[in-house]
């Protein structure tokens, strides 16, 4: 058994007409793409059991739906028209891809996204052989937790607590961040714990967030309110609001009068279910008043 940890660079049209504003007027049929992200580039590292560097594996994917690569993604990845023009396609790529995993591998990434994208491009092309993503670890996930950290660690963050030396002009490079990504991973390494982290089903975690939220009704049937003291139903001062990506609310637990915050981030597993991320967490008095006012602010 061993690791093998998946990064993948992507393009998009994420404002696109600011580099090309007769963009849609050349490409009108772009503005219902059947894909938000298109994977350019893919990059992977394989560990052993021990944590012993086994090998990698790169390469760039030859774009079939954005054809034209928006001048951001160059500007922060570095991949340039000339780099996707020799890559293989996305077909070939996963291809490659399952043959360097072998079938008692966990696969691992920083976050879900890369993984979510893999079956949301494998579904693209029509590619149904992705039965070797099956046992998978979020490493930002179990990092994070690790560390101690409330709220999830960006990998350039993780590097600097760990004092990992980076070359920030290698960032964003699909093979050099699964590289600095297996690096975290081995300083954090636990062999007991790590077991908890572990996914056993990847169809059925919540990998992909909901970003259409403005008309989402909470299922608060869904939801468990209590005190994170004493665990009694907390009385609920502000409900629970849209923030731009999560819905927050503030209450007061009638037993211990503990100031809890309450977090909802709606998210969707890759079979398409939905599923709640619901974290209750102690205030102090200082952060109790700041978020009063930036409930009474949004009204």
């Amino acid at each position: 058994m061993g690791y093998v940890i998946i990064d993948l660079e992507f393009n998009n049209l994420k404002n696109i007409t600011k580099y090309y504003p007769n963009f849609y007027n050349m490409y009108g049929e772009l503005k219902e793409a059947e894909l938000e992200n298109e994977i350019i580039e893919v990059g992977a590292v394989k560990l052993d059991k021990m944590m012993n560097f086994i090998g990698n594996f790169k390469t760039y994917v030859r774009p079939a739906l954005f054809k034209v690569l928006n001048p951001k993604i160059t500007e922060i990845t570095g991949i340039t028209e000339i780099n996707l023009s020799s890559g293989i396609t996305f077909i070939e790529a996963m291809d490659k891809l399952r043959e360097f995993v072998d079938n008692d591998s966990i696969i691992c990434s920083w976050a879900k996204d890369d993984i979510a994208e893999i079956f949301r491009n494998a579904c693209y092309h029509n590619y149904k052989d992705v039965g070797w993503l099956k046992e998978y670890l979020d490493i930002q996930e179990y990092a994070t937790k690790i560390l101690a950290h409330k709220k999830s660690l960006s990998l350039k963050n993780a590097l600097e607590e760990l004092k990992i030396r980076v070359d920030e002009s290698k960032l964003h490079d699909a093979l050099n961040d699964a590289l600095y990504t297996s690096e975290v991973f081995k300083r954090l390494f636990n062999n007991r714990i790590i077991k908890n982290y572990i996914v056993k089903d990847v169809y059925n975690m919540p990998a992909i967030m909901v970003k259409d939220l403005q008309n989402y009704e909470i299922d608060n049937t869904k939801l468990d309110y209590r005190c994170p003291k004493c665990k009694t139903e907390i009385n609920i001062e502000r409900p629970l609001k849209l923030f731009s990506w999560r819905f927050m609310g503030i209450g007061k637990c009638p037993k211990c009068n503990t100031k809890v915050l309450q977090e909802v981030i709606v998210k969707k597993t890759i079979s398409g279910d939905e599923i709640y991320s619901n974290v209750n967490s102690i205030l102090n008095d200082m952060e109790y008043t700041d978020y009063y006012y930036k409930f009474d602010k949004a009204n």
